[in-house]
């Protein structure tokens, strides 16, 4: 084998500590990337989208529409014996989160359809992902697709509303709010907070579900959901919903499922309940054991029975939830929209927090503190290869500081971009601690010890450091200084 260059024959032979240093650092980098990396799935593994078949006793017809340069793809379904000479009320359904297939909606649609309702339900925009999604354009398209409806066989366009389901929520609001065509909307599951609080909400019952203490739990799920927004991979994490609702005329029935654990029920229903004063007619309903998608549940998460569709348990209806929709478009198409009225809210486990993206100025902190921890290693490295030699009073706390505060400032960071990749899923708890949360607030401690002595050493061996080697300690002992406020900011020395 040829010999490398001279100085990485240098580095390599007299210093083992930089290099496990720099390994280590580098291997956390490569492993935090590549968690909170997306990968796209390999071409031949993506399975065709599920084609829809309606149920006996029911039709489908294929409709495209357009909304600007976007085409999309739907299927009105009815009744096989509804008389289309004859008008009838017509609905759109508006898609929660995800890709978004039209056979994902078609529990809801077909119940309708039975009702006599005819029921349009469509794809999901192609460009919708994690990173980008923009509920005007969806509004849009919510629009567009009443338009068709209106249009068709045995409708009566003065008789169309919206349903939207979760995000959904979001979207049938602000489409209604910008068209008096929509005659009516209905909400299942809907949010009455911006998209990052309500996620923020979800994962922290989902990390207290996992056997993580509620206050660890609350901490994490808003440091992860923080930090996520602040890099920009949370697409319209703070759509305010408060406008639309404000500005939202027709008749509304919003419904929310007695153990919803994905939205703030009680908060959510607060908010509608406050803001939606333009309506003459609002109906705010709980369904008792219902999930956030009115499904049958024990718990909020099981989903028991029912059809899986498109690759996900769908669950049951809870017994009355299509009726109630039903008999409600029927009275508000009829003429006849019920007096406000509201149920008891749900109970909410625990409540929503306010949150605080991280700005520039918050991750430009955090670049100093990694430059901070890095300068040791550097420094040693650039006088390895002058030709120095002999290590400076108090360097071995000052490798242990360096490894231990990088490996804390890196762990922390990347562990809580994994609670939202995860969703959720802390991995191994302990003690009411995600084991790796419990061993990164280790490490800090240890963190500060190393500083602790250093520190120590540095006072005692004063007069041997030159100009140089005091600047070396000063950065590193700023560096462990700067890992307080970060530790505190990001929830490592809170409860």
């Amino acid at each position: 084998m040829a010999p490398g260059p001279p100085g990485l024959i240098i580095i390599g032979m007299k210093k083992s500590a930089t290099s496990r240093l720099a390994i280590g650092a580098a291997t956390i980098t490569t492993l935090l990337l590549a968690v909170a990396t997306p990968r796209p799935a390999a071409a031949e593994n993506v399975p065709a989208p599920p084609r829809y078949v309606p149920s006996a006793g029911l039709t489908a017809t294929e409709v495209t529409f357009a909304n600007g340069p976007t085409t999309l793809h739907g299927s009105i379904v009815r009744r096989a014996d509804l008389d289309t000479a004859v008008r009838h009320p017509g609905i759109v359904l508006v898609h929660g989160s995800g890709i978004g297939n039209r056979v994902e909606l078609t529990h809801e649609a077909e119940a309708l359809a039975k009702a006599g309702i005819v029921s349009l339900i469509y794809d999901k925009r192609g460009d919708y992902s994690k990173f980008h999604r923009d509920f005007s354009a969806m509004a849009g398209d919510a629009l567009a697709g009443l338009r068709v409806l209106r249009s068709s066989d045995g409708v009566d366009a003065d008789k169309v509303g919206l349903w939207g389901f979760s995000e959904g929520g979001w979207i049938a609001p602000l489409a209604a709010s910008r068209s008096a065509d929509v005659k009516f909307v209905i909400t299942v599951g809907a949010s009455g907070l911006n998209p990052s609080r309500t996620q923020a909400w979800h994962l922290a019952g989902r990390l207290n579900r996992a056997g993580i203490a509620a206050a660890t739990s609350d901490a994490l799920a808003s440091r992860s959901v923080e930090v996520v927004t602040g890099l920009g991979a949370f697409a319209a994490a703070e759509y305010d919903p408060i406008p639309a609702l404000n500005q939202v005329r027709q008749p509304v029935l919003a419904i929310w499922g007695e153990r919803d654990v994905v939205v703030p029920p009680a908060e959510s229903a607060a908010i509608f309940s406050k803001q939606l004063t333009a309506s003459r007619s609002v109906t705010l309903r709980t369904l008792p054991g219902a999930s956030h998608g009115a499904r049958v549940t024990p718990d909020g998460y099981q989903l028991p029975g029912g059809p899986v569709i498109a690759g996900y348990p769908d669950g049951q209806l809870t017994p009355g939830y299509a009726g109630m929709m039903s008999a409600w478009v029927e009275a508000v198409t009829a003429g006849t929209a019920p007096a406000s009225h509201s149920d008891t809210p749900p109970r909410q486990g625990h409540d929503s927090l306010p949150l605080t993206p991280v700005t520039w100025l918050g991750f430009g902190l955090f670049g100093l503190l990694l430059a901070t921890l890095l300068s040791w290693p550097v420094a040693a490295v650039i006088r390895r290869l002058r030709g120095h030699r002999g290590a400076p009073p108090g360097a071995r706390p000052a490798r242990w500081l360096t490894t231990i505060g990088l490996v804390t400032a890196l762990g922390s960071a990347g562990y809580v971009v994994f609670i939202v990749v995860a969703q959720g899923q802390p991995g191994t708890a302990l003690l009411g601690q995600p084991l790796a949360w419990l061993l990164l607030r280790l490490l800090l401690v240890g963190a500060f010890v190393s500083a602790t002595l250093l520190a120590r050493s540095a006072w005692r061996g004063r007069a041997a450091l030159a100009g140089p080697q005091r600047l070396r300690v000063g950065l590193l002992l700023a560096g462990s200084v700067m890992l307080l406020p970060f530790a505190l900011s990001i929830g490592l020395l809170l409860p």
